[in-house]
């Protein structure tokens, strides 16, 4: 980890009002590194909806077991169930049937990939690319498989194929981002999330992983604002808000946090990061009178501003 940067007047900047109406508090939740972690990842490479056809009236149970696969028309709807091993051997069974079809053999590296095995992912997905070399998805999610086995720099050539046929897609700068932080370019990797930003300053994943990455570096305040603006556009998602939690935390303003905490716990309280900081807070007895305020509005905005600057040629 890097040494903290301390920008002052921006710290004075920060301490202003807080708003805390419930419009405004957006939950968040996160903590001491050691306690829990902030969390990197990409949009799902599968935009399907999982499959919801519910009868309208009981139905009996089959008087025999199925199956597994038989729970399911298509693979698809395996796969959007989470029921990725299924998936696999559904898909594997029908690239049987449609060895050409690049798409199939696509379906089958997703599958296998989520299901934990790597081995016939990039076997898939080499088939899938064989057949549709113009197919940007197939070299994005190629390179996910290579990230997972610690192989980025293959996962960045992978990236720069997708990106040479679809340079426009998110995925591709994320993923971009995420090898070249794993390759130790964590500047490179920062450059790039700020070009995503100014592109769209709403991309929820790319101002996640922006924020996490000043946090790794231990510019806590520099990641107060991409993360309010991430749980402003966001305001539902416990993960995002556990970011937002840890920045604040780790700024100093631990009274705001734990709101932030408790908020996320209201949203999911299963999650179990969020319920950890915020009993861990609680238990510190924390008094509001003793803290600073800040505005996550106010965050928010100065952090959209920043990204507009960016346009003009700006890029720290």
């Amino acid at each position: 980890m890097y040494a903290a940067t301390r920008d002052h007047t921006g710290r004075q900047a920060v301490a202003v009002l807080i708003v805390m109406s419930s419009a405004l508090l957006v939950a968040c939740s996160g903590g001491d590194k050691t306690q829990s972690t902030v969390s990197v990842a990409e949009a799902s490479p599968v935009e399907s909806a999982v499959s919801k056809d519910t009868p309208t009236t009981p139905v009996e149970p089959a008087a025999t077991t199925l199956p597994p696969e038989a729970a399911f028309e298509t693979p698809l709807a395996a796969y959007n169930a989470g029921e990725y091993r299924i998936a696999t051997g559904m898909y594997r069974r029908d690239v049987g049937t449609k060895p050409d079809d690049g798409y199939t053999h696509y379906m089958l590296g997703l599958a296998s990939w989520k299901s934990g095995d790597f081995a016939g992912a990039m076997k898939a997905f080499d088939k899938s690319l064989e057949l549709d070399p113009d197919f940007a998805k197939g070299y994005f999610n190629k390179a996910r498989v290579l990230l997972d086995l610690d192989r980025s720099p293959e996962a960045l050539e992978m990236i720069e194929k997708g990106r040479a046929i679809d340079s426009t897609s998110p995925d591709g700068w994320r993923l971009k981002a995420r090898a070249q932080a794993e390759s130790g370019d964590v500047d490179g990797a920062l450059t790039t999330y700020r070009e995503l930003l100014v592109k769209d300053d709403s991309d929820v994943w790319g101002l996640n992983n922006y924020g996490v990455l000043l946090l790794d570096r231990g510019e806590f305040e520099e990641a107060l604002g991409p993360l309010a603006r991430l749980v402003q556009v966001r305001p539902t998602s416990p993960l995002f808000q556990n970011n937002f939690g840890m920045a604040l935390e780790r700024s100093g303003f631990k009274v705001a946090a734990l709101r932030h905490y408790e908020e996320g716990v209201r949203h999911d309280s299963t999650f179990a990061k969020a319920v950890k900081n915020a009993e861990r807070l609680k238990a510190l007895s924390l008094d509001p009178g003793a803290e600073e305020v800040v505005s996550e509005l106010d965050l928010a905005e100065r952090f959209r501003q920043r990204v507009k600057s960016w346009k003009d040629g700006a890029t720290k």
